[in-house]
Protein backbone atom coordinates (compact mmCIF):
# COMPACT_ATOMS: atom_id res chain seq x y z
CA UNK A 1 0.00 0.00 0.00
CA UNK A 2 1.42 3.52 -0.61
CA UNK A 3 2.17 5.60 2.11
CA UNK A 4 1.05 9.68 1.53
CA UNK A 5 3.55 11.88 0.87
CA UNK A 6 3.40 14.03 4.18
CA UNK A 7 3.11 10.93 6.66
CA UNK A 8 6.73 9.64 5.53
CA UNK A 9 7.85 13.80 5.18
CA UNK A 10 6.41 13.57 8.65
CA UNK A 11 8.73 10.61 10.00
CA UNK A 12 12.05 11.32 7.95
CA UNK A 13 11.67 14.81 10.05
CA UNK A 14 11.23 13.28 12.99
CA UNK A 15 14.64 11.42 12.51
CA UNK A 16 16.14 14.39 11.56
CA UNK A 17 15.11 16.06 14.53
CA UNK A 18 16.47 13.29 16.52
CA UNK A 19 20.15 13.05 15.13
CA UNK A 20 20.59 16.93 14.19
CA UNK A 21 21.92 17.71 10.79
CA UNK A 22 23.62 15.15 8.71
CA UNK A 23 26.55 17.47 7.67
CA UNK A 24 28.38 16.34 4.88
CA UNK A 25 31.12 16.85 6.75
CA UNK A 26 31.12 15.27 10.33
CA UNK A 27 27.59 13.52 10.78
CA UNK A 28 26.44 12.74 14.19
CA UNK A 29 25.32 9.35 15.98
CA UNK A 30 26.99 6.02 15.48
CA UNK A 31 25.82 3.89 12.29
CA UNK A 32 24.13 1.43 14.50
CA UNK A 33 21.87 4.13 16.49
CA UNK A 34 20.97 5.60 12.82
CA UNK A 35 19.63 2.23 11.70
CA UNK A 36 17.79 1.72 14.28
CA UNK A 37 16.26 5.48 14.33
CA UNK A 38 14.98 4.88 10.84
CA UNK A 39 14.37 1.12 10.83
CA UNK A 40 10.92 0.03 8.88
CA UNK A 41 11.06 3.53 6.98
CA UNK A 42 9.66 3.22 3.81
CA UNK A 43 11.41 2.18 0.91
CA UNK A 44 11.77 4.34 -2.30
CA UNK A 45 9.93 2.32 -5.42
CA UNK A 46 11.71 2.24 -8.80
CA UNK A 47 8.45 3.04 -10.61
CA UNK A 48 8.41 6.18 -12.99
CA UNK A 49 6.48 8.73 -11.42
CA UNK A 50 7.19 12.34 -12.91
CA UNK A 51 6.17 11.11 -16.91
CA UNK A 52 5.69 14.78 -17.94
CA UNK A 53 6.30 16.62 -14.41
CA UNK A 54 2.20 16.25 -13.39
CA UNK A 55 0.67 19.52 -11.61
CA UNK A 56 0.33 18.31 -8.58
CA UNK A 57 4.46 16.93 -7.90
CA UNK A 58 4.79 20.08 -9.43
CA UNK A 59 2.89 21.79 -6.32
CA UNK A 60 4.50 19.64 -4.15
CA UNK A 61 7.74 20.47 -4.97
CA UNK A 62 6.92 24.33 -4.89
CA UNK A 63 5.78 23.52 -1.42
CA UNK A 64 8.38 22.00 -0.25
CA UNK A 65 11.12 24.56 -1.29
CA UNK A 66 8.68 27.03 0.09
CA UNK A 67 8.37 25.69 3.65
CA UNK A 68 12.54 25.12 3.45
CA UNK A 69 13.23 29.08 2.32
CA UNK A 70 10.96 30.01 5.19
CA UNK A 71 12.40 27.51 7.50
CA UNK A 72 15.83 29.15 7.11
CA UNK A 73 15.11 32.52 6.16
CA UNK A 74 17.21 32.05 3.37
CA UNK A 75 17.17 31.29 -0.63
CA UNK A 76 16.37 27.94 -2.03
CA UNK A 77 16.29 27.04 -5.47
CA UNK A 78 15.47 23.62 -6.98
CA UNK A 79 15.05 21.99 -9.99
CA UNK A 80 13.97 18.38 -11.13
CA UNK A 81 14.23 16.79 -14.18
CA UNK A 82 11.92 13.66 -15.43
CA UNK A 83 13.06 10.80 -17.30
CA UNK A 84 12.33 12.40 -20.48
CA UNK A 85 13.87 15.81 -19.75
CA UNK A 86 11.34 17.61 -18.87
CA UNK A 87 12.32 20.61 -16.14
CA UNK A 88 10.52 22.05 -13.51
CA UNK A 89 11.98 25.20 -11.39
CA UNK A 90 10.89 26.23 -8.03
CA UNK A 91 12.56 28.76 -5.87
CA UNK A 92 11.26 30.81 -2.81
CA UNK A 93 13.36 33.53 -1.00
CA UNK A 94 12.59 33.31 2.72
CA UNK A 95 14.50 36.44 3.76
CA UNK A 96 11.94 38.66 0.89
CA UNK A 97 9.32 36.44 1.32
CA UNK A 98 8.66 35.81 -2.43
CA UNK A 99 9.24 33.32 -4.88
CA UNK A 100 12.50 33.57 -7.28
CA UNK A 101 12.31 33.20 -10.86
CA UNK A 102 15.56 33.46 -11.89
CA UNK A 103 17.65 30.49 -11.69
CA UNK A 104 20.71 31.39 -13.72
CA UNK A 105 23.00 32.25 -10.81
CA UNK A 106 25.99 30.55 -9.40
CA UNK A 107 26.26 28.65 -5.87
CA UNK A 108 29.31 27.16 -4.07
CA UNK A 109 28.01 23.16 -4.54
CA UNK A 110 30.94 22.74 -2.24
CA UNK A 111 31.39 18.44 -1.92
CA UNK A 112 29.34 17.64 -4.72
CA UNK A 113 32.27 18.59 -6.47
CA UNK A 114 33.91 15.37 -5.47
CA UNK A 115 31.92 13.47 -7.87
CA UNK A 116 34.11 15.47 -10.22
CA UNK A 117 37.40 14.49 -8.74
CA UNK A 118 35.93 10.99 -8.15
CA UNK A 119 34.75 10.96 -11.59
CA UNK A 120 38.13 12.14 -12.80
CA UNK A 121 40.59 9.05 -11.03
CA UNK A 122 37.87 6.78 -11.61
CA UNK A 123 38.68 7.69 -16.07
CA UNK A 124 42.62 6.85 -15.21
CA UNK A 125 41.60 3.73 -13.07
CA UNK A 126 39.47 2.78 -16.47
CA UNK A 127 42.79 3.91 -18.58
CA UNK A 128 45.06 1.49 -16.61
CA UNK A 129 46.73 4.52 -15.30
CA UNK A 130 45.79 3.92 -11.55
CA UNK A 131 44.26 0.83 -9.90
CA UNK A 132 42.00 1.33 -6.59
CA UNK A 133 44.48 -1.44 -4.98
CA UNK A 134 47.43 1.44 -5.62
CA UNK A 135 49.17 2.25 -2.09
CA UNK A 136 49.10 6.44 -1.46
CA UNK A 137 52.48 5.57 -0.29
CA UNK A 138 53.09 4.77 -3.97
CA UNK A 139 51.10 7.53 -5.43
CA UNK A 140 52.26 10.28 -3.62
CA UNK A 141 56.24 11.62 -3.96
CA UNK A 142 56.66 13.86 -1.09
CA UNK A 143 57.24 11.02 1.53
CA UNK A 144 58.07 13.83 4.25
CA UNK A 145 54.46 15.22 4.06
CA UNK A 146 53.11 11.68 4.74
CA UNK A 147 55.24 10.75 7.55
CA UNK A 148 53.41 10.67 10.27
CA UNK A 149 50.19 10.81 8.56
CA UNK A 150 48.67 7.73 10.02
CA UNK A 151 51.04 6.95 13.17
CA UNK A 152 48.45 5.34 15.73
CA UNK A 153 48.98 3.40 18.25
CA UNK A 154 52.43 2.71 18.07
CA UNK A 155 52.01 1.65 14.77
CA UNK A 156 52.35 3.49 11.05
CA UNK A 157 49.49 2.38 9.12
CA UNK A 158 50.01 4.48 6.41
CA UNK A 159 51.31 1.31 3.62
CA UNK A 160 47.66 0.02 4.37
CA UNK A 161 46.00 2.98 3.06
CA UNK A 162 45.04 2.45 -0.80
CA UNK A 163 43.60 4.50 -3.73
CA UNK A 164 39.95 3.10 -3.13
CA UNK A 165 39.89 4.03 0.57
CA UNK A 166 40.89 7.72 -0.15
CA UNK A 167 37.52 7.70 -2.41
CA UNK A 168 35.32 6.04 -0.36
CA UNK A 169 36.58 7.39 3.06
CA UNK A 170 37.69 4.38 4.77
CA UNK A 171 41.45 5.92 5.21
CA UNK A 172 41.73 6.69 8.49
CA UNK A 173 43.33 10.05 7.39
CA UNK A 174 43.21 12.77 9.85
CA UNK A 175 40.77 15.17 8.88
CA UNK A 176 41.83 19.09 7.96
CA UNK A 177 38.90 20.92 8.75
CA UNK A 178 37.83 21.81 12.63
CA UNK A 179 35.24 20.05 14.62
CA UNK A 180 33.29 23.01 15.24
CA UNK A 181 32.12 25.23 11.87
CA UNK A 182 31.56 28.51 14.10
CA UNK A 183 35.11 28.64 14.48
CA UNK A 184 36.58 26.97 11.72
CA UNK A 185 34.44 30.30 9.94
CA UNK A 186 35.98 32.73 12.33
CA UNK A 187 39.43 31.24 11.51
CA UNK A 188 39.57 30.89 7.69
CA UNK A 189 36.27 32.62 7.09
CA UNK A 190 38.73 35.17 4.72
CA UNK A 191 38.06 34.45 1.27
CA UNK A 192 41.18 36.17 0.07
CA UNK A 193 43.53 33.36 2.19
CA UNK A 194 45.34 31.27 -0.09
CA UNK A 195 46.14 27.24 0.90
CA UNK A 196 48.40 25.13 -0.84
CA UNK A 197 47.49 21.12 -1.02
CA UNK A 198 50.72 20.27 0.65
CA UNK A 199 49.69 23.14 3.69
CA UNK A 200 46.23 21.55 3.96
CA UNK A 201 47.62 17.78 4.70
CA UNK A 202 50.55 19.26 6.93
CA UNK A 203 47.06 21.08 8.72
CA UNK A 204 45.13 17.73 9.31
CA UNK A 205 48.55 15.87 10.88
CA UNK A 206 48.61 18.95 13.05
CA UNK A 207 45.18 19.20 13.62
CA UNK A 208 43.82 15.48 14.26
CA UNK A 209 45.05 12.05 14.65
CA UNK A 210 44.70 9.04 12.63
CA UNK A 211 41.17 8.17 12.55
CA UNK A 212 41.50 4.55 12.61
CA UNK A 213 43.07 1.46 10.78
CA UNK A 214 42.85 1.76 7.25
CA UNK A 215 39.48 -0.28 5.79
CA UNK A 216 38.05 -0.96 8.88
CA UNK A 217 35.59 2.03 9.60
CA UNK A 218 34.03 4.76 7.29
CA UNK A 219 34.55 8.60 8.14
CA UNK A 220 33.74 11.58 5.82
CA UNK A 221 37.54 13.20 5.63
CA UNK A 222 38.06 15.96 3.00
CA UNK A 223 41.89 14.94 3.52
CA UNK A 224 41.50 12.13 1.35
CA UNK A 225 40.51 14.28 -1.88
CA UNK A 226 42.68 16.99 -1.31
CA UNK A 227 45.42 13.76 -1.94
CA UNK A 228 43.47 12.30 -4.68
CA UNK A 229 43.85 16.09 -6.60
CA UNK A 230 47.99 15.78 -5.94
CA UNK A 231 47.42 12.02 -7.71
CA UNK A 232 45.00 13.37 -10.91
CA UNK A 233 47.80 16.40 -11.06
CA UNK A 234 50.64 13.95 -11.01
CA UNK A 235 49.19 11.37 -13.39
CA UNK A 236 48.01 13.47 -15.72
CA UNK A 237 50.80 16.31 -16.00
CA UNK A 238 47.59 19.08 -15.86
CA UNK A 239 46.30 20.90 -12.92
CA UNK A 240 43.28 19.32 -11.40
CA UNK A 241 41.20 22.24 -12.40
CA UNK A 242 42.77 21.82 -16.16
CA UNK A 243 41.84 17.88 -16.29
CA UNK A 244 38.09 18.04 -14.55
CA UNK A 245 37.65 21.05 -17.30
CA UNK A 246 39.01 19.52 -20.55
CA UNK A 247 37.46 15.88 -19.49
CA UNK A 248 34.12 16.92 -17.93
CA UNK A 249 33.17 20.22 -17.99
CA UNK A 250 33.83 20.64 -21.67
CA UNK A 251 33.06 17.37 -22.78
CA UNK A 252 29.18 18.23 -21.13
CA UNK A 253 29.00 21.39 -22.17
CA UNK A 254 29.28 23.55 -18.94
CA UNK A 255 29.67 26.46 -19.16
CA UNK A 256 28.25 27.62 -15.88
CA UNK A 257 30.78 25.36 -14.04
CA UNK A 258 34.09 26.90 -13.17
CA UNK A 259 37.01 27.26 -10.45
CA UNK A 260 36.98 30.60 -7.91
CA UNK A 261 40.51 29.34 -7.64
CA UNK A 262 41.33 30.47 -11.67
CA UNK A 263 38.75 32.61 -12.16
CA UNK A 264 36.10 35.32 -10.79
CA UNK A 265 32.79 35.59 -12.48
CA UNK A 266 30.51 38.06 -12.29
CA UNK A 267 26.89 37.85 -10.73
CA UNK A 268 27.60 35.51 -8.06
CA UNK A 269 25.63 36.01 -5.28
CA UNK A 270 26.76 36.11 -1.91
CA UNK A 271 25.89 32.62 0.50
CA UNK A 272 25.23 32.84 4.19
CA UNK A 273 26.02 31.41 7.78
CA UNK A 274 23.34 31.83 9.92
CA UNK A 275 22.58 34.75 7.93
CA UNK A 276 25.29 36.54 7.57
CA UNK A 277 27.02 37.31 5.24
CA UNK A 278 29.75 34.04 4.31
CA UNK A 279 32.24 32.99 1.96
CA UNK A 280 34.92 30.22 1.79
CA UNK A 281 38.42 30.11 0.17
CA UNK A 282 38.34 28.67 -2.43
CA UNK A 283 41.77 26.76 -2.10
CA UNK A 284 40.60 25.54 1.47
CA UNK A 285 38.38 23.16 -0.40
CA UNK A 286 40.50 22.73 -3.55
CA UNK A 287 39.30 18.58 -5.01
CA UNK A 288 37.67 18.62 -2.17
CA UNK A 289 35.36 21.23 -2.89
CA UNK A 290 35.37 24.14 -4.43
CA UNK A 291 33.77 24.14 -7.58
CA UNK A 292 30.65 27.23 -8.65
CA UNK A 293 27.76 25.57 -10.32
CA UNK A 294 24.49 26.55 -11.43
CA UNK A 295 21.31 24.44 -11.42
CA UNK A 296 21.07 23.45 -15.15
CA UNK A 297 25.09 23.02 -14.98
CA UNK A 298 24.45 20.28 -11.81
CA UNK A 299 21.81 19.05 -13.82
CA UNK A 300 23.52 18.26 -16.76
CA UNK A 301 26.33 16.83 -15.05
CA UNK A 302 24.52 14.33 -12.88
CA UNK A 303 22.26 13.26 -15.42
CA UNK A 304 25.35 12.71 -18.20
CA UNK A 305 27.04 10.58 -14.95
CA UNK A 306 24.11 8.71 -14.13
CA UNK A 307 24.37 7.63 -18.33
CA UNK A 308 27.84 6.64 -17.76
CA UNK A 309 28.48 9.37 -20.21
CA UNK A 310 32.52 10.44 -18.81
CA UNK A 311 33.58 6.75 -18.74
CA UNK A 312 34.35 4.19 -21.82
CA UNK A 313 32.93 0.79 -20.49
CA UNK A 314 29.44 0.22 -18.64
CA UNK A 315 31.49 -1.39 -16.21
CA UNK A 316 32.56 0.84 -14.24
CA UNK A 317 29.04 2.59 -14.11
CA UNK A 318 28.24 -1.61 -12.70
CA UNK A 319 30.90 -0.69 -10.05
CA UNK A 320 29.87 2.83 -8.95
CA UNK A 321 25.97 1.97 -8.34
CA UNK A 322 27.01 -1.41 -6.69
CA UNK A 323 30.43 -1.55 -4.87
CA UNK A 324 32.55 -0.28 -2.44
CA UNK A 325 29.82 1.37 -0.43
CA UNK A 326 30.23 2.00 3.57
CA UNK A 327 27.10 2.47 5.94
CA UNK A 328 27.32 6.37 6.75
CA UNK A 329 24.37 5.91 8.74
CA UNK A 330 20.49 5.71 8.67
CA UNK A 331 20.30 3.07 5.30
CA UNK A 332 22.83 5.63 3.74
CA UNK A 333 25.66 4.75 1.83
CA UNK A 334 28.95 6.22 0.61
CA UNK A 335 30.84 4.39 -2.58
CA UNK A 336 33.16 5.77 -4.75
CA UNK A 337 32.93 9.28 -4.13
CA UNK A 338 28.94 8.92 -4.60
CA UNK A 339 26.22 8.74 -2.12
CA UNK A 340 23.51 6.70 -2.28
CA UNK A 341 20.54 7.92 -0.51
CA UNK A 342 17.56 5.75 -0.06
CA UNK A 343 18.51 4.18 -4.12
CA UNK A 344 18.80 7.76 -5.76
CA UNK A 345 22.96 8.37 -6.37
CA UNK A 346 24.65 11.90 -6.05
CA UNK A 347 26.38 13.89 -3.41
CA UNK A 348 25.87 17.11 -1.68
CA UNK A 349 27.71 19.98 -0.35
CA UNK A 350 28.34 22.29 2.26
CA UNK A 351 30.61 25.31 2.30
CA UNK A 352 30.60 28.39 4.42
CA UNK A 353 28.12 29.91 2.64
CA UNK A 354 25.95 27.20 1.11
CA UNK A 355 24.33 23.65 0.81
CA UNK A 356 23.65 22.00 -1.88
CA UNK A 357 22.82 18.33 -3.65
CA UNK A 358 22.37 16.57 -6.92
CA UNK A 359 21.09 13.22 -7.42
CA UNK A 360 19.75 11.09 -10.01
CA UNK A 361 17.14 8.63 -9.26
CA UNK A 362 16.94 4.88 -10.97
CA UNK A 363 14.10 6.02 -13.28
CA UNK A 364 16.26 8.60 -14.59
CA UNK A 365 14.66 11.35 -12.33
CA UNK A 366 17.20 13.97 -11.47
CA UNK A 367 17.24 16.53 -8.69
CA UNK A 368 19.32 19.77 -8.11
CA UNK A 369 19.16 22.17 -5.50
CA UNK A 370 21.08 25.07 -3.68
CA UNK A 371 20.08 26.93 -0.32
CA UNK A 372 22.20 29.98 0.19
CA UNK A 373 22.96 29.45 4.03
CA UNK A 374 25.64 26.74 5.15
CA UNK A 375 23.17 26.09 8.50
CA UNK A 376 19.96 25.27 6.84
CA UNK A 377 20.12 21.23 6.49
CA UNK A 378 20.53 20.00 2.64
CA UNK A 379 20.02 16.55 3.82
CA UNK A 380 16.58 17.30 5.37
CA UNK A 381 15.41 19.20 1.90
CA UNK A 382 17.30 15.97 -0.17
CA UNK A 383 15.13 13.15 1.89
CA UNK A 384 11.87 15.42 1.75
CA UNK A 385 12.47 16.58 -2.00
CA UNK A 386 13.06 13.13 -3.05
CA UNK A 387 10.65 11.72 -1.17
CA UNK A 388 8.10 14.07 -3.27
CA UNK A 389 9.18 12.37 -6.81
CA UNK A 390 8.75 8.70 -6.18
CA UNK A 391 5.88 6.65 -4.93
CA UNK A 392 6.96 5.23 -1.39
CA UNK A 393 5.60 1.84 0.26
Amino acid sequence: MLKPFYYTAALLLLWLQIIGNFDDREHPGSAERLAELTAGMPELKETVLLKGIPDSTKQRVDSITRDQALECACRVTVKVTDPDGNSHYSGFDGRKGERITDFKGTIEIGSCSKMFTATSILQLVEQKKLSLEDRLIDLIDDKTLLSGLMVTDSADYLGDVVLKQLLNHTSGLPEYFMDNDDEEIGVFGDSTLIFTPVQLVRLAKRLHEPQFKPGSQFKYTNTNYILLGMILEKYTGLTYQEYIRQNILNKAGLSNTYFPSEEVRKHRSPGHWNGRPSQMPPTLAGPAGEIISNLDDMDTFIREWGKGSFYREPSMMDTLRTAHFNPMGGGIGYGLGVINLFKSLGHGGQTFGYQSYMGFMPDKTSFVFGIDDASSSAWELAIILQGSLVPLE
